[in-house]
């Protein structure tokens, strides 16, 4: 804060009449305080007084009215003990509000106590009079425990009212004595004011004539001559005064003098410097002595003791520093780096950056700097990019045993500016020379290269002409290409719809045929002798087997179509081998052959592929094998494929026999369609050839191969290979098969519906009314054969019209069995309008199609099915359904 000479002069006198006026003005104050405290206490203790003697009336009076209850039962006596009992309460808490000290407090305390004892004593013997009646008890209680407590009030009253009295007289007393005391505080007040007004005067005017002879002894003292007028003394003075404002700005004039002095000095010193380092610059006719003379010249005026320069050598990305010149650079070979990439180390990543890159504190071993004497580590590195236009063309790096001043590093940035321009200016004639002479050679070699261009030009028109014909000859060859490929999907779409006919066509005749046999097989009724169950049996096998070949061949032309969807998922190796056991045992028992499926212990659980599909093919070559093995044993071997085949890191399913072997020479016939080892008329076994055709073909949709190697007479083994990724076998989830293919009759069942008959309930199907709609008679004859067996009721329809016809004439249907090819109107068309009417939105239709192609359930439960079954169906699996849908 600042303080002026007058500021002083008016601040002392004010000072002075402040502490006159303070000291009488803190002695009237505290005598007004010091009176009002002393008369408010007196009121106090008086309200204090005043309210224990009405205390002490009052203890009296409620214990007269207690025992002028007691003895007469009166009404008013009571209501004058509960007067009594509220206003000695209301009493004693305005008293303790009023009570300050403790030694008092702790005084009354004893008297709130027992009054309060007394009101619970009083409250308990009444509560006992009203609940007992019994006033006898009542007095006795009161003179026993109420009464000692209502005469101890009157006692502990008066002592307190005493006790106040006594009070009340010490306080004036003590005010008495206060008064004295600040009287005599005021005269010893009125004399310190005196002194301290003597002494600021002393100190105010010693303040300022001390000040005034520090300036005139420096003014007095200084010197214009040439040698102090660099070094102008500053006059130490601190108040804050104009004393002080002339002394600050004589000292800030001395520092500015002094400051434009070294400015000076350090800029003649760069200008000078600068101007000298372009004159030598100008002699140097080669980057190598240009660099080396800016090194040993900048790094001493710099005080460096360690200098090393890099020259940008290339463009782009690929441009390397490579080290031009050094100053004090020992073993240049085993000390630092001949050259840096673009970004490698602080050379590169400042010739990247563009800037100056300035380290202090270097470690003790990053460098030593040594001379005869000795050496040492620097204790500073600076490495700046020297630049032209904004292009780095070089970085120089320089160590020294002190901190690089500002004044040095602007001697570095301005030399580093110039030296950019000259080594561009240099560079570039140098280059300008070197294209100068490559231009003369080039063109020598270009008038030989245009002549031989001629030549060549000449033969490129005759090729051009020549291309021209056979890019039109190659568009008239894609023409008739699109129209073969055009015509060969019109006859796959032809042919996909001539098998789905004909699945149809054969397998309606086929649903009948394989009912009645199993009808018949099963003599429900017992009228056929053996030979006839076995002729039954007979048929029925016949029609699977016939149905097997149906299924083959629709599944070898879906593979040769690529319309087979494959649906990947974990597939586990042991759930694989067990397939192969439960299908297969029964197989080698009847035989009389040894089976076996074997599971490498250093396999992964499971391989990532489609199930069906890999079952599929096992069970094609499992089949084969038991076939064409007569003796000895088939064996299923599941192991890592061996090392040196396609598929190294595959799973192999070796499928290994003893049975009659295949010749060499047709081992590739066996995998074409109908074709088989043995293809004569007279053959031992029997087939037709589809199977090996079909698994290889599946087996190369899954990525895999099937190899065989045979020997005649003594047995063949069958590999299927497939690959195996084990990494991604923890991070893939398990898929679910939605759609299988027409080789499986009917391989998906609901979860729940396959059961024995000996599951079923009978009593379900009696008097239950179901209808079949199929154009079909041989069909409707079949299954209503088998479902009046279970005491049904069957309706049946020709068409799409006539079940609508039969349905309104019968609403009680309980289940519709529907045929999907229909004349007139088909079954899905049928099955929208059903649920479309009212009444049969819930009705169970369960959709029997012997089409079997792709996409067929879908089809059937969007129309509006409730279940989905292909024909021929298994009676079995049909009554299964119907029993699951009229059970609900």
């Amino acid at each position: 804060m600042r303080f002026t000479i007058r500021s002083k002069l008016l601040i002392s006198f004010l000072s002075v009449a402040f502490f006159v006026a303070a000291v009488n003005i803190t002695a009237y104050i505290y005598n007004d305080k010091l009176n009002h405290s002393f008369d408010n206490l007196i009121d106090q203790r008086v309200a204090v007084l005043n309210k224990a003697t009405e205390i002490q009336y009052l203890a009296v009076q409620q214990t007269n009215s207690l025992r002028g209850y007691l003895l007469t039962q009166d009404p008013d006596f009571m209501e004058e003990l509960r007067a009594s009992n509220t206003a000695i309460s209301g009493l004693v808490n305005e008293v303790e509000d009023l009570i300050i000290k403790p030694e008092v407090k702790e005084s009354f305390q004893e008297l709130a106590n027992t009054d309060a004892s007394f009101i619970r004593s009083t409250e308990q013997l009444l509560a006992n009079l009203e609940k007992n009646h019994d006033q006898a008890a009542a007095l006795a209680y009161f003179k026993t425990t109420v009464l000692p407590l209502g005469e101890q009030l009157g006692p502990l009253s008066k002592k307190f009212v005493g006790y106040q009295q006594q009070l009340l007289e010490e306080d004036r007393a003590n005010n008495a004595s206060m008064v004295d005391f600040v009287n005599s505080l005021t005269a010893i007040l009125t004399v310190i004011t005196f002194l301290l007004t003597l002494l600021i005067g002393l100190l105010l005017s010693h303040r300022i004539t001390s000040n005034l002879f520090k300036i005139t002894s420096v003014i007095t003292g200084f010197n214009h001559d040439s040698k102090t007028s660099s070094n102008i003394p500053h006059i130490e003075v601190r108040s804050q005064d104009e004393i002080g404002d002339i002394a600050r700005s004589f000292n800030e004039m001395a520092i500015t003098l002094n400051k434009y002095s070294i400015l000076e000095q350090e800029q003649r010193w760069l200008e000078t410097n600068v101007a000298e380092m372009a004159k030598r610059f100008q002699g140097a006719n080669n980057p190598e002595s240009l660099a080396q003379l800016f090194i040993t010249t900048i790094a001493p005026l710099v005080e460096a003791s360690y200098g090393v320069f890099y020259l940008k050598d290339g463009s782009g990305r690929s441009h390397q520093l490579n080290k031009l010149a050094s100053y004090a650079y020992q073993q240049p070979s085993a000390i630092g780096v001949d050259s840096f990439r673009n970004g490698e180390g602080l050379v590169g990543q400042a010739a990247q950056e563009s800037r100056t890159i300035l380290l202090t504190n270097v470690p003790d071993n990053y460098i030593q700097i040594s001379s005869g004497l000795g050496k040492a580590s620097p204790a500073s590195l600076l490495i700046m990019p020297i630049q032209f236009e904004g292009q780095v063309i070089a970085v120089m790096e320089l160590a020294s045993f002190g901190a690089f001043t500002p004044i040095q590093q602007s001697l570095l940035q301005q030399a580093s500016t110039h030296l950019g321009s000259v080594l561009s200016s240099l560079l570039g004639r140098m280059q300008v020379e070197q294209l100068l002479a490559e231009s003369q050679v080039l063109t020598e070699e270009l008038q030989t290269q245009s002549e031989e261009l001629r030549g060549i030009n000449e033969k490129l028109e005759e090729q051009n002409k020549n291309s021209e014909q056979k890019t039109r000859e190659l568009e008239k060859t894609k023409t008739q290409l699109e129209e073969k490929a055009r015509q060969l999907s019109l006859s796959s779409q032809y042919k996909s719809e001539f098998l789905a006919n004909m699945s149809h066509e054969l397998r309606t005749p086929l649903n009948s045929l394989l009912i009645l046999s199993n009808i018949l097989a099963t003599n429900t009724e017992g009228n056929l002798n053996d030979h006839q169950v076995k002729y039954a049996h007979t048929i029925h096998q016949s029609g699977n087997d016939l149905l097997q070949l149906i299924n083959d061949i629709l599944d070898l032309a879906k593979v040769e179509a690529g319309k087979i969807d494959l649906v990947h998922g974990n597939v586990c190796l042991r759930e694989i081998s067990e397939f192969a056991e439960q299908q297969f045992l029964p197989v080698a028992r009847q035989k009389g052959l040894e089976f076996a499926a074997v599971v490498d212990a250093d396999l992964p659980q499971a391989l990532y592929t489609d199930e069906q599909r890999v079952l599929q093919i096992i069970k094609n070559l499992l089949s084969n094998a038991f076939k064409f093995t007569e003796r000895g044993e088939v064996k299923l071997h599941i192991h890592r494929a061996p090392a040196g085949r396609k598929l190294e890191s595959g799973i192999a399913f070796s499928i290994i026999d003893t049975g009659i072997g295949i010749p060499k020479e047709k081992q590739e016939l066996i995998f074409q369609a109908f074709q088989q080892a043995d293809g004569t008329t007279n053959r031992k076994y029997g087939g037709t050839g589809l199977g090996l055709s079909i698994s290889i073909n599946m087996a190369q949709l899954l990525g895999g191969t099937i190899s065989v190697t045979s020997v005649p007479g003594k047995g063949s083994v069958f590999t299927l290979t497939l690959p195996c990724d084990e990494a991604a076998l923890s991070g893939i989830p398990s898929a679910v098969r939605q759609e299988s293919a027409a080789a499986v009759a009917e391989p998906e069942v609901i979860a729940g519906l396959e059961v024995d008959d000996a599951d079923l309930d009978d009593a379900v199907w009696v008097g239950k009314k179901i209808l079949i709609v199929d154009d079909d008679m041989r069909n409707i004859y079949a299954t209503t054969i088998a479902l009046e067996s279970k005491q049904v009721e069957v309706l049946f329809a020709e068409n799409g019209l006539s079940c609508l016809k039969v349905l309104k004439e019968h609403p009680d249907v309980d289940l519709i069995l529907m045929d999907i090819m229909l004349p007139e109107m088909d079954g899905y068309e049928t099955m929208r309008t059903l649920r479309q009417m009212p009444g049969f939105g819930a009705l169970p239709i369960i959709a029997l199609t012997a089409k079997a192609m792709k996409d067929d359930k879908d089809k059937c439960l969007e129309a509006g099915a409730s279940d989905y079954m292909s024909k021929p169906v298994k009676l079995e699996q049909l009554f299964a359904r119907i029993h699951s849908w009229l059970s609900r």
